[in-house]
């Protein structure tokens, strides 16, 4: 399964991996300035566990660095990727007062006290 590119002239844009002329799994992503906001990452479910969301994150993480864009994490999975080993992504991981939550993939992060 490999990892294809998109973007369209408004800057927005995927990687995203095609099987049998149906998409399968993807990372959507806008850049605005020198930043690019990824807000969602989906795999179809008999893909999971599998690590596809992984590669595509790696692709993502890759772009960032290649292209000189700070990431703002709006996706609940990259933020935890982010989260897990910052040290890793401090280069590309775009952070401010009003850092997203990860909600926008619509998956709320657990509560701390749950």
């Amino acid at each position: 399964m490999d990892i294809q590119f998109r973007i369209d002239n408004s800057n927005r844009g995927s990687f995203f991996i095609e099987q049998e002329g149906r998409q399968v799994a993807e990372l959507d992503f806008e850049i605005k300035d020198n930043l690019l906001n990824a807000y969602h990452t989906g795999v179809r479910p008999e893909l999971e566990g599998q690590g596809i969301a992984g590669r595509l994150f790696n692709e993502m993480v890759n772009y960032a660095r290649e292209n000189g864009y700070q990431v703002i994490p709006s996706c609940s999975y990259i933020l935890a990727k982010f989260r897990r080993r910052p040290d890793d992504y401090n280069d590309i991981w775009y952070r401010s007062k009003d850092e997203p939550t990860g909600e926008a993939c619509g998956i709320k992060p657990k509560d701390k006290n749950n």
